[in-house]
Order: C-alpha cells, then structure tokens, then sequence
C-alpha cells in the first residue's frame, strides 16, 4: 500500500500519435502507475493496451483525425470543459496548452488543486507547416508565442527537459519558476539485445549505417541529411543510411531526391518499423543522427543511447543538452560539419567504441523508473508547499525561491 497516495491527472492531446512528445507522456503515465499512486490520463482517442499498470485509467475525450501524415487529432470537449465530475483530482499536470489543456485550466481551478505545465516544442514551430494560412499570420504577429505565455503564466510550475529549453522560454519572457528533468525513457530501452538476424532483414550486411530514426516531417529535414550522405559515402564507401520512422510530407520528396542521384544502394527509407526492430536497429546502428532544430530533448538519442550507439546531431535546442560533445557523439552546426564528423566516425572503430561505453554509462540516468520517483516527490511539492502560495496570492519571488530551494535537494532536478 502506498502511503499518501496520490490521484494525479495527465492531460495530453497527442497522447496516442507517434512522436516524441506522446511517447514521453505515455512512458511517464506507465512509469508513474507502477509506483503505485492512481494515474488519469485525459486524452483523445486512446487505445486500450492489454499490458497497462492497474493503477492507469483512461478517460476518452473522443475527438477527429484531421491530418492522416501526422495523426494530429482535434479534441474539443466543450461538454466536460463546463461539467468537472473529477472531484478526486489531487494535481494536474498539462502536457500541451490549447483545447485540452485548458479544459485541464478550468477543472484545476474548480477543483482548487495545483497546475504543472510540460512544455515541449514551440507551437509556432509547427503551427506554419501544418496550417499554411493561418498558421503564417499567427506567426507572423507572434500570437502563438503570446497565447503559451499567457496560459503557462497560469501554473504553478513549469517544467521543461533542458537547460536549452528554458533559455528559450526565457528569452521569449516567460517567467518563473521553471525546472528542469529530462523527460526519460522506458526502461524497454534498455534490455539487452541478442544477434538477431537484423541486419539480414533490412539487407545492411556488413556494412558501416547510420540510423535516422524521425517523423518524415520538414522539421526533420532528412533531405539534407541524404544529400549531405552522398559525401559521406564517397569517403567511406561500405556507409549506409537508413531511414526509419512515421510517414509524413517529406517522405515524397525524400524518395525522390534517392531515385535521382541513384543512391538506392547505400540509402534505405524502410518508413515505420516495429518497435522491436527499432530497437534491434539502434543496437546494430553504428551510428544514429537527428538533425533538426527544434527538439524537446530528443528522444530518439536517448534510446540509442540506452543500447551504446552514439549520435551525431545539430548543435540546436533540445539536442545539445543529451549529446555530450566528444564523448556520446558529436553536436555540429552546419551540415558540412555534419558530414565530416559523420566521416571521421565511421572510420574511426575505436572512437565508436569508446564512445558507446560512454552511451551506456550515462543513459541510465535517463531511465524513466527514476524519472518517474522524482516526479512524485515534485508533485508533493507542488501540493504541500507551492500551491498554498499562489492560492493565498502570495509575491511570486516567494515561490521561486521555494523551487531553488526544492531542486538543490532533488539529484536530476535544475533550475
């Protein structure tokens, strides 16, 4: 029996897509159950698994698919936004900030419990791409900024995974206190792989692969990484990419860019594999890479991480907080940089080596068992000793120098 147990509510629209963000959520609810407090996820679309902790529960918010490339579904509750029947809620935490979370607004207030938000990747990033028109003018006019700041002024806490991710909040004026935890990763991650006949599967041979493990999205800009591979290539002939991941816009033109400079031989888009396989891949990978400049943390580092294969990655938000530059890996800032490290590392057997030593050694500070017990002692915290704050309207300095305090005390918390 857990003592003081919790009732802890998690509210996500991208609970059930496949991305960073969802996977960081639904990792955190299963690592969360297991510790033996009552886990409520709010979400759209949920699908049921057969193996889910006994202390996680469901709520469907329903909602539609409207994008098929990502499956971004709208969600927009406007019945239970009014109506909280929720009355046994101790905490909330936000994991993304529009419909949803402020339905989860709305409740927290009625119900008089605290609000943590998680924020992840800017929407403005996205909001252009995936809705051209009015997506550029909000943009444009920095309303999207301007509305995540109005609605994380709102919680009690903020929580970002790096330091890079808060100097971005920073610079866009959000205020304080906003802490800093790696989002984690399941420990599935990090369970030892046998030879298994992968390398047979997906025809790779022998031969020196990199592994690009993404959504097949602009943001990920995987034609550039195939066009910066016909150098590496050259240099190291036995090279091969592999393409893995969720269809989306770029996959078209990516396929496209292969066929016409002839690379079929040394460039594979295998698309979505199974999770299986995926992590057979990052164990067979010689190398993994992300190249994009507007990640979270990363995540795709961290599970190659977990099974000893370093990464080379764009010296960006999000990304620079898990590389460690030399030892995990390398950060590069342009892709000229890119292809020579990625060239010097193929060649380099021993480096690799030593460097997947290092992978291993650090990832376990990633697992999200650990993650997960630091999460409760902050959401403790934010009950007990932060809340009270903000509810009797007390200066806000009051309450971040109650965080300083707090994270001094926890190992894996910053500010």
């Amino acid at each position: 029996m857990v003592k003081n147990k919790l009732d802890i509510g998690l509210f996500s629209c991208m609970y059930s897509q496949t991305n960073g963000t969802a996977h960081s959520v639904r990792f955190l609810s299963e690592s969360l159950a297991k510790t033996g407090h009552d886990i409520h996820v709010y979400a759209p679309k949920i699908q049921n698994g057969n193996n889910k902790p006994k202390n996680l529960h469901y709520h469907d918010l329903g909602g539609a698919r409207i994008s098929p490339k990502t499956g971004f579904v709208l969600s927009m509750p406007l019945l239970k936004y009014f109506l909280c029947q929720e009355d046994y809620l101790d905490i909330t935490h936000i994991h993304t900030h529009a419909t949803i979370g402020s339905m989860a607004i709305n409740w927290a207030k009625y119900l008089g419990i605290p609000m943590i938000g998680s924020h992840g990747s800017p929407l403005t990033f996205y909001t252009a791409q995936y809705v051209p028109v009015i997506g550029k003018l909000l943009t444009k006019f920095d309303f999207i900024w301007r509305y995540e700041r109005h609605v994380l002024d709102k919680y009690d806490l903020i929580h970002v995974p790096g330091k890079s991710k808060k100097d971005q909040l920073r610079d866009q004026r959000f205020k304080e206190p906003i802490v800093t935890l790696t989002n984690g990763i399941s420990e599935w991650y990090f369970q030892k792989v046998q030879k298994n006949g992968i390398r047979d599967k997906y025809k790779l041979g022998d031969k020196k692969v990199m592994l690009y493990a993404s959504r097949f999205s602009p943001e990920k800009h995987i034609v550039s990484v195939i066009r910066a591979f016909k150098k590496v290539h050259k240099e190291v002939p036995d090279a091969h990419l592999l393409l893995v991941g969720s269809d989306g816009p770029s996959k078209e033109p990516a396929i496209k860019f292969i066929k016409r400079y002839n690379m079929q031989d040394y460039v594979t888009i295998a698309g979505r594999v199974p999770f299986d396989d995926l992590l057979k891949l990052y164990n067979a990978a010689d190398l993994t890479c992300l190249w994009s400049f507007i990640e979270a943390e990363g995540l795709v580092i961290l599970e190659a991480m977990a099974q000893g294969t370093p990464t080379i990655g764009a010296n960006a938000c999000g990304i620079q907080d898990v590389i460690r530059d030399g030892r995990t890996g390398y950060l590069a800032n342009d892709l000229d940089e890119f292809t020579e490290r990625t060239i010097n590392l193929l060649k380099d057997d021993d480096l690799r080596a030593e460097m997947s030593k290092t992978c291993k050694m650090l990832s376990s500070n990633y697992r999200h068992s650990k993650v997960a017990r630091t999460w409760v002692k902050m959401y403790k915290f934010a009950i007990n000793e932060l809340y009270p704050l903000r509810y009797y309207g007390r200066d806000r300095k009051e309450r971040v120098e109650l965080v300083k305090e707090f994270v001094q005390k926890i190992p894996g918390l910053a500010f």
